[in-house]
């Protein structure tokens, strides 16, 4: 899919938009361009844009397959990704696990401390205005954004989003400190998350050494910013392996719980129809003589009661047929009804 033009529809900080062929597409190419301090701070890091693709792509794809729709297609270079068209809202979602950043300045709390429960806040995406904290009031009434219901979904979305991120990281000896989503409108009017799954808006720290491995090297000049994101981005790779082979293993079990399934089997014999039933008749006849005088044509039976392990119901029929045949009815003389539940 190639762009309508080299000139880009948008220019973010790190990122340029451009149209494709495809009027609902877009192209996001990510540069390695650094800010902080709402762009007052700039620089560039040597391969970010790469990284912050590729992490981009692998976050994005983790939370589809965990029920959580984005604005993500698919990776086509190694700076660029296919993205749905979206109207952005313009909110940052920030959602906070562990005290950092601009929460420690507000409140004059330790960062690093651990917080009970998940922080969810809103802030307007204005860098001319300093990206200010806003108040649901303000959200709906003065700069009326969204309504209710959509904050109350966009906020279910993103604490869903750091369940899933916080067990992700775990196993690949990450903790999640905070970090910031973005959502669009899709053109059916669906909520998608959108912009970028990276470093920039996430802090990261590792989980044994609590050493930071995400922007805040480039914002407090820590220095080795290449090699924290090149860090993030082994390891994620090598966690996104690792769902991958849980996937299979998880099919595969379940593949083994269907070859190895319990069916239960009833099957009912009677004598056939024009074979005579010595047995039925003594006992219509006794059934007459109480005065029981409305009934015709008994027959009896018998019914066997077992459980069967196959790979599937067909199978389990199959099987119990030949079971019939062979000895739990006379062919012959006898009919046979199998049940399989």
């Amino acid at each position: 899919m190639q762009t309508m033009s080299t000139k880009p529809i948008y220019s973010g900080k790190a990122k340029d938009i451009f149209e494709t062929e495809d009027p609902n597409v877009f192209r996001a190419y990510f540069r390695d361009s650094a800010t902080a301090f709402n762009a007052q701070k700039k620089g560039e890091i040597h391969g970010k844009g790469k990284v912050n693709a590729t992490i981009s792509a692998l976050l994005f794809n983790l939370v589809e397959q965990n029920g959580i729709k984005t604005h993500f297609i698919k990776q086509v270079t190694e700076n660029e990704l296919l993205i749905k068209k979206v109207n952005i809202i313009p909110l940052e979602v920030i959602v906070r696990n562990i005290a950092a950043g601009s929460l420690c300045k507000r409140l004059g709390i330790k960062e690093g401390k651990i917080l009970k429960t998940p922080i969810v806040e809103f802030s307007y995406k204005k860098d001319e205005l300093g990206d200010p904290l806003l108040t649901r009031a303000y959200i709906k009434n003065a700069l009326e954004i969204t309504d209710d219901k959509t904050l109350d979904y966009i906020t279910e979305l993103t604490l869903k989003a750091n369940d899933i991120f916080k067990d992700f990281f775990l196993k690949i000896g990450i903790k999640v400190v905070d970090f910031k989503l973005e959502y669009g409108f899709d053109k059916n009017g669906d909520v998608l998350l959108a912009d970028e799954l990276s470093p920039d808006n996430f802090r990261f720290w590792d989980a044994t050494t609590n050493e930071k491995l995400d922007k805040d090297r480039f914002r407090q000049d820590l220095g080795n910013v290449e090699g924290a994101y090149q860090e993030m981005l082994k390891r994620i790779k090598e966690g996104c392996a690792g769902v991958i082979a849980r996937s299979e293993t998880t099919k595969q079990s379940q593949k083994r719980n269907v070859e190895t399934q319990h069916f239960s089997v009833r099957v009912q014999v009677l004598p056939k129809q024009d074979i005579l039933d010595p047995q039925g008749q003594a006992v219509e006849k006794a059934l007459i003589s109480m005065g029981y005088k409305n009934i015709k044509d008994l027959r009896i039976g018998k019914e066997i009661v077992f459980k069967v392990k196959a790979e599937s119901s067909e199978k389990a029929k199959s099987e119990v047929d030949q079971m019939c045949e062979r000895l739990l009815a006379n062919p012959v003389i006898e009919d046979y009804k199998i049940e399989i539940s």
